[in-house]
């Protein structure tokens, strides 16, 4: 069971925490037993399913089922009413106000309702049966928070600049970036791509495709695209329409909707104080448009949008589920939270969400999957990274060694570079120095003077502005990490999880005798780090010992919380030989299969499927995956182990392969599409119907795919691509790091002329002891500050950052039959 809060914490603090966060209308622990009421209980849902402990007779569960009951939003929540009979009435009270009328009867004999008129902050809402079994009550707190947040993110960044006129959208409404939520209509041609409808009322234009939605209908490809403003960002969702065919008058219903969700995570790492800016492309998927393609929308091109959309699934996109505008894993898993929320809400049940994108987005997934189970069924992440305070460690280590490199006196040939930097001839000369692509792509993420979309005069300065506006990652996520004073002029800042102290730089070049002694010693010698400020400083990098504890025990490490109960596709297209693209490195599947594999599962719940291949080439194998999943589940009761029940609903398509061939080369005339190379989406070619008007629908029945590509499966595919598309490694994992890539803070021990396979003298392991007075790694041992297990469902706060870090659960109220 996941979520549980923690027992031991004092009273008095709990007590503390609740009346601060109370007052400030943020997410707060519940109270002992909240949820229940006289003759009830509080029992926990599951996270992933939503069951609750077997029910005895006469007793019955009230909770919400659009998110959890302490992070709910915008002032309404879907409720459920389990296990009455159907002798029973039912009675609903809102805050002591009837809502029972809001409440129906499912065939299942579940009663749902949308309890609405919610006041911010708690809430009790209580649900009275009466029947053969006597008077039962149950009554259950929610928390409602406003739609612009926060809920467990910890208070909103400031300053923060709206970009809804950007997008679009209109001008912002208030401080928190509201704007009217807007509606447009969107028809794919067979000529060109999307074309926004005027009236859409009125019928389509002359070409206007049509699709084959995944129960097999057959229906007009226009989309409804609503944009609207949740958690300060902008939400786009996007599904099946035919308004032409309900008219004008008849209100709006996804029937073309299939219940999945394609939930598009955004790419990159930015350090937040906007809102981010999208187009309705986002969701619609299509043809790229080349001109307006930037390293922070480069990959959802090939994703496979409107491949999802076209069968019926809701894509959507929030910005700041973007980690280019924010990279804060809260504020992510928050946004995603919320936004699911509403489309459970205003659209209906989601049956299944899976996660797509890349890079920055990748993270994202993995980040909701390890600590908010439940939020996303499945991933499909591709150019993959693990999290920001991993990956932060190779931009801060090739920052660093580049440096070194051109002030060193020692020659430094590329092939002693690319040794030292865990790379290779393909990926380590100068036409294509993965270091290089890192330093010049982030390294500014640790600089509070740049990389953020402030006004240069609300900018930080450390002599004429020290306590102006720091564009680093780390205050971008102050509330995770706390804050501590500038060791120079005092004023606050965010603390930092960065830490090279014992790193013993080049350390496997060494021993295969590729640099030398001298070269192996001056590079640890003068390598130095970074100081808060960003600055190189002689001094190697110190992260406080608290600062690694807390990190790892919220998750913003992955692999230590409930990543392996969701079903992973690592999609893991071989970028290393492009230039810029070449940051995400082929190691980084095998970084996230590491961490999995000592843990449950054994890293079966993670699949790499390498080679020339996109999203759309592997979503089938992943909806088998699920489908049989969603079979083994609703034979399952509550108690059950889900780990194990991913493992066995896996499919041998959904294994491990290397794939050969164009990517994204998949014909599919049953999907009505083609990808070709890079992904991009094309329709095929038009029926003579289509281009007279006729019907404006596109149906070839019996088709099967033609396949453009040869996947060699298993572990024997995996080495036949690491021979092809060599797998490189990283600076850290260069100096012994193993490739888990998890070891933020190293323990140390002394120095051993064992770690070195050429002999050494007593007066070389002295000198290597005197550039190592406190010891050097030992990557045998876990990190400092490393947990067993990290937080489920973290939060660290509304707006008031909590005293500590603390866990929700999805909690429910049981009724209780009387005695």
């Amino acid at each position: 069971m996941h979520g549980s809060h923690s027992a031991g914490r004092a009273a008095g603090l709990v007590v503390a925490a609740a009346f601060l966060l109370s007052a400030c209308g943020g997410s707060e622990p519940p109270a002992e037993g909240a949820g229940g009421g006289a003759g009830s209980r509080t029992v926990a849902a599951d996270f992933h399913t939503l069951k609750t402990p077997q029910r005895e007779t006469g007793e019955f569960d009230l909770l919400t089922v659009s998110t959890l009951p302490d992070a709910v939003t915008g002032g309404d929540v879907l409720m459920a009413v389990r296990g009455l009979d159907e002798a029973d009435t039912l009675r609903v009270t809102r805050n002591g106000a009837d809502v029972t009328d809001a409440f129906t009867r499912g065939e299942d004999g579940e009663w749902t309702g949308l309890v609405s008129g919610l006041a911010e902050g708690v809430n009790t809402i209580a649900a009275e049966a009466r029947g053969p079994a006597g008077v039962r009550s149950a009554a259950l707190e929610v928390d409602n928070h406003p739609v612009s947040g926060p809920v467990i993110s910890g208070p909103h960044q400031e300053p923060f600049f709206c970009r809804s006129e950007d997008a679009g959208l209109g001008p912002a409404l208030d401080e928190n970036c509201s704007f009217e939520p807007k509606v447009q209509w969107f028809a794919r041609l067979a000529t060109q791509n999307f074309v926004e409808l005027e009236d859409p009322h009125g019928g389509y234009p002359p070409g206007t495709m049509g699709t084959q939605t995944a129960d097999g209908r057959s229906v007009p490809w226009v989309v409804r695209v609503e944009s609207r403003p949740i958690n300060r960002g902008i939400a786009r969702i996007a599904v099946l329409d035919d308004p032409a065919a309900r008219g004008a008058d008849a209100p709006f219903e996804p029937i073309n909707w299939s219940g999945g969700v394609y939930y598009v995570f955004g790419e990159s790492c930015g350090v937040g104080y906007a809102q981010g800016s999208s187009t309705p492309a986002f969701v619609l998927g299509g043809l790229p448009d080349v001109t307006n393609i930037s390293s922070d929308n480069l990959l959802i091109t090939i994703a496979g949008v409107s491949d999802r959309l076209g069968r019926g699934d809701i894509t959507v996109h929030n910005t700041l589920s973007a980690f280019g505008n924010h990279c804060n894993p809260m504020i992510s898993i928050e946004t995603t939270m919320m936004t699911k929320e509403h489309i459970v809400e205003a659209y209906g049940p989601v049956k299944r969400m899976v996660g797509t994108n890349g890079s920055g987005a990748a993270m994202q997934q993995f980040n909701a999957a390890n600590n908010a189970p439940g939020l996303i069924s499945a991933g499909l992440p591709t150019a993959t990274f693990a999290d920001i305070p991993s990956t932060a460690m190779t931009v801060a280590d090739c920052g660093l060694l580049e440096a070194y490199y051109e002030r060193s006196d020692l020659g430094w040939a590329a092939n002693k570079r690319w040794s030292v930097n865990g790379h290779n001839v393909l990926t380590g000369t100068p036409l294509n120095a993965i270091c290089t692509s890192w330093g010049d792509t982030f390294l500014d993420r640790i600089d509070p003077t740049r990389g953020c979309p402030v006004p240069d005069e609300m900018r930080y300065d450390a002599e004429t502005n020290p306590t102006g506006v720091r564009c680093t990652i780390q205050d971008a996520n102050v509330n995770i990490f706390g804050t501590m004073p500038h060791p120079v002029h005092g004023a606050t800042v965010a603390r930092r999880p960065l830490d090279n102290t014992g790193v013993q730089y080049g350390l496997d070049a060494f021993n295969r005798g590729v640099i030398s002694f001298a070269e192996f010693l001056d590079l640890n010698r003068n390598i130095g780090g970074y100081d808060i400020d960003g600055q190189w400083q002689p001094e190697r990098m110190v992260m406080a010992p608290d600062v690694a504890a807390l990190t790892y025990r919220i998750g913003a490490v992955i692999g230590r919380g409930a990543l392996p109960e969701t079903p992973f596709i690592d999609v893991a297209p071989y970028l290393d030989l492009i230039p810029v693209a070449n940051i995400h490195e082929a190691v980084r599947p095998f970084t996230v299969r590491g961490r999995l594999e000592p843990r449950a599962g054994g890293g079966a719940t993670h699949s790499i499927k390498r080679g020339l291949l996109t999203q759309p080439d592997v979503y089938g194998a992943m909806a088998r995956w699920l489908d049989a999943l969603d079979a083994i589940e609703s034979e399952s009761g509550y108690q059950r182990d889900r780990v194990q029940a991913v493992v066995d609903a896996k499919p041998p398509v959904a294994g491990d392969a290397c794939s050969f061939g164009t990517i994204g080369g998949r014909l599919d005339l049953s999907s009505i599409g083609l990808n070709l190379p890079l992904g991009i989406e094309l329709p095929v070619l038009p029926t003579l119907e289509q281009i007279l008007g006729l019907d404006g629908v596109l149906q070839l029945p019996g088709l099967p795919p033609l396949t453009l590509r040869v996947d060699v499966p298993g572990q024997v595919g995996l080495s036949v691509c690491n021979i092809a598309l060599p797998v490189p490694s990283t600076p850290r994992m260069v100096a012994g790091m193993p490739i888990s890539d998890d070891v933020l803070k190293c323990q140390r021990k002394p120095v051993d002329a064992a770690d070195y396979d050429a002999p050494l003298s007593g007066e070389q392991l002295a000198a290597i002891a005197e550039v190592f007075p406190d010891g050097v790694c030992d990557y045998s041992q876990p990190s400092v500050g490393d947990v067993e297990r990290s937080m489920i469902w973290p939060s660290v706060g509304g707006r008031m950052r909590a005293p500590e870090p603390f866990g929700l659960e999805w909690r429910a109220a049981r009724a209780e039959a009387p005695q």
